[in-house]
C-alpha cells in the first residue's frame, strides 16, 4: 500500500499524515500480548533501577522509569524494542509503512530509532510531553527525516493523543534551550509566541499510523484515563541525511557497519546531501543520551 498524490501534497503542506487502521487488528493484538508479557516481567523483576533506567546507546534495549524505585515500577518507555524481538523488528520494516515513508522522504530509507512509549495516567505523573521538534534533538545535513507513530490502542483527547501544529515544519527551528542555555528538549511557546490554537489532535483507532515531519512542532497532553496507553514510535531518514552529532542512535562513527545495515531502501553512500536547513546544536546538556522525559524536567 502506498499513498495518493493528494495525500503526499497534504503531508508536504501540513507536515503530517494519518492513515487509519493501517496495521491489522490481528497484528495489533499480537503486539499487545507481547507488550503485556514484557511489562509484567520487568515490573516483577528485582533488578535495581539507576538513573531512571540508564542512558541510551545505538544498540541498547532498556527501560525508562518515572523514578529509581524498584517497588511499584512505572515504565515510561522501552528503548529500541526492535533490537530484542522479531515482532517489533518486522513492524519497523513493515512494507505498508516503508512504502509510505519512501514516498514522503524522497525514495531512500535508513532506520533511525525505535521506542515504545507508555502514556501514564495523570495521577501517576510523567505523561505530559511538552511541545518540541524532533530535528532539534538530532540535526542532520538535510531534513528528510520522519517519525512514524503506531497506535496500539484507540487514541483520543481523553488519553492524551498526539498533537501537532499544522505547517510548522516549514517555519523556523525553535530553540529548545533553557534560560541557562542548556538543551532541555522543549520550546518556550510563550516566549516564541507560538499559537497553540492551530494545533490538531491526531486521534485514531488501534492500528492507525501517523507520519510526521522531523520539524513539525508536536507534543501530547495528559492521560485522564486509568490505563497506561502504549505507542510505538519509529524514526527513519533518507540515506543521504547524515547526522551532525551522536544522538545515541545508530551513528556512523560509533558502528559504521551497523549504520549501513539499517538501510532499508537505497544504496550506501559516503556523500551527504547538504541543504539549507536551520540547525541548532543540542548542546550543552546536563546529562547525555537520556529520555525526553528527563530532559524536559531539567533547567
Amino acid at each position: 500500500m502506498s499513498i495518493t498524490r493528494s495525500e503526499t501534497s497534504f503531508y508536504k503542506k501540513n507536515g503530517y499524515l494519518v492513515k487509519d487502521e493501517l496495521i491489522s487488528k490481528k497484528d495489533i493484538n499480537k503486539l499487545n500480548i507481547l507488550i503485556n508479557k514484557i511489562v509484567n516481567k520487568e515490573k516483577n523483576s528485582r533488578r535495581k533501577v539507576r538513573d531512571q533506567g540508564g542512558t541510551q546507546s545505538y544498540n541498547n534495549y532498556h527501560f525508562v522509569f518515572t523514578s529509581n524505585s524498584s517497588k511499584n515500577k512505572e515504565i515510561l518507555r522501552l528503548n529500541n524494542p526492535q533490537n530484542n524481538n522479531k515482532l517489533f523488528y518486522n513492524l519497523s520494516r513493515n512494507k505498508k509503512i516503508i512504502d509510505i515513508v519512501k514516498k514522503l522522504i524522497g525514495g531512500t530509507v535508513r532506520f533511525h530509532l525505535g521506542k515504545l512509549n507508555f502514556k501514564l495516567p495523570n495521577k501517576k505523573k510523567g505523561s505530559l510531553v511538552e511541545w518540541h521538534q524532533d530535528f532539534a534533538f538530532y540535526p542532520h545535513t538535510n531534513d528528510d527525516l520522519i517519525t512514524v507513530g503506531i497506535y496500539l490502542e484507540d487514541c483520543s483527547e481523553k488519553n492524551g493523543s498526539l498533537k501537532i501544529i499544522k505547517g510548522s515544519h516549514k517555519k523556523e527551528l525553535f530553540s529548545h534551550h533553557s534560560n541557562n542555555n542548556y538543551f532541555i528538549g522543549k520550546i518556550n511557546t510563550k516566549k516564541n509566541k507560538i499559537n497553540l490554537n492551530k494545533s490538531v489532535s491526531l486521534t485514531g483507532k488501534a492500528g492507525t499510523v501517523v507520519f510526521f515531519h522531523c520539524r513539525s512542532i508536536h507534543g501530547s497532553g495528559l492521560n485522564y484515563t486509568n490505563g497506561s496507553r502504549p505507542l510505538i514510535l519509529f524514526g527513519y531518514r533518507a540515506t543521504d541525511a547524515w547526522p551532525l552529532i551522536n544522538d545515541g542512535n545508530p551513528h556512523p562513527e560509533t558502528n559504521f557497519d551497523n549504520y549501513d545495515k539499517n538501510i532499508i531502501s537505497g544504496k550506501k553512500s559516503l556523500v551527504p546531501r547538504c541543504t539549507d536547513v536551520p540547525v541548532i546544536i543540542p548542546l550543552p546538556k546536563k546529562k547525555h543520551y537520556v529520555s525526553i522525559y528527563q530532559l524536559q524536567k531539567s533547567k
